[in-house]
């Protein structure tokens, strides 16, 4: 089983065939070594090594780049992407704000 078929078969919602369609394409795109930027995808801020696309209003294809290129990783909700961006960002602030260092007068 190819992983663009792994992950479509792991994502819990119903798909629409165009959501599919795109999936399957932006996967043989990205094979046939299209850039990310040509297909409409943009890298993560918190993580560098991922990628997401959008299928739909509310889906979005995860990629993870490695050294072989890239890999499919998620199709998830905007709402999902957007919860764990959040709490990703939440936790770089905490670490950030625990080492400081306080100056005494």
């Amino acid at each position: 089983m190819n992983a663009i078929e792994q992950v479509i078969a792991a994502c819990p919602h119903a798909l629409h065939a165009c959501q599919r369609i795109k999936a399957y394409e932006i996967d043989k795109a990205i094979q046939a070594g299209i850039p990310y930027t040509a297909l409409g995808g943009k890298r993560m801020r918190c993580k560098q090594h991922l990628l997401r696309f959008k299928v739909g209003a509310g889906l979005r294809l995860i990629y993870q780049t490695t050294e072989n290129g890239a890999a499919p990783l998620a199709l998830i909700t905007r709402q999902r992407l957007e919860r764990e961006l959040k709490r990703r960002r939440s936790i770089q602030t905490a670490k950030v704000n625990t080492h400081k260092v306080s100056k005494k007068p």
